[in-house]
């Protein structure tokens, strides 16, 4: 996590020095005016590319985590094969709902866990369903649909995240008084 951090900060410094050097926000015209065409088309390759791999891998290894009957190779294959598919038929040219919609299932969901597992030390193996998380999962999910409509400084995932955490703390604190 610390060394993922300070590669993502550093990364950070890397655009805005572009960015600022260039006068330019968009990465296409920072590479071009830096004379670097080729190499952005091989980024933008690669990138998609083993994100692309990353993501099926996972799904077959989650669904032989779900159904352990299942390959995990023969499901990232199908999920690959899938994805190309939806990619070909669906246009993608406005995806930002999309994305919003992962943001908020995600980002409560994870605010839930940290909570949980790490402030709270709560055993995961205890019950299948901890009514109380995800209570405060959907009210989570229900305060990043509502910050959406708000413009805030800081976005409205980390918000939600800081909100959600707590409310889990205090969540389970009255309920297990």
């Amino acid at each position: 996590v610390i060394v993922y951090g300070l590669v993502s900060c550093w990364m950070y410094v890397i655009g805005m020095g572009a960015a600022i050097y260039t006068g330019e926000y968009d990465i296409a015209q920072i590479m071009l005016k830096a004379g670097l065409g080729a190499a952005a088309l091989l980024i933008v390759v690669f990138s998609t590319v083993t994100t692309t791999f990353l993501d099926a891998f996972s799904a077959g290894v989650s669904s032989e985590s779900l159904f352990p009957g299942v390959k995990a190779k023969y499901v990232a294959v199908g999920a690959a094969v899938l994805g190309t598919i939806a990619a070909i038929v669906y246009p993608m040219d406005n995806i930002t709902d999309f994305l919003y919609l992962i943001g908020s299932v995600f980002a409560p969901m994870i605010a839930v866990q940290i909570a949980s597992f790490f402030i709270l030390k709560q055993d995961a193996g205890r019950e299948n369903v901890h009514k109380i998380n995800l209570l405060v999962w959907v009210m989570g999910f229900i305060l990043y649909r509502f910050l959406m409509t708000v413009d805030l400084p800081v976005g409205n995932t980390l918000p939600t995240m800081i909100i959600t955490a707590l409310l889990c703390l205090a969540a389970n604190k009255a309920c297990h008084f």
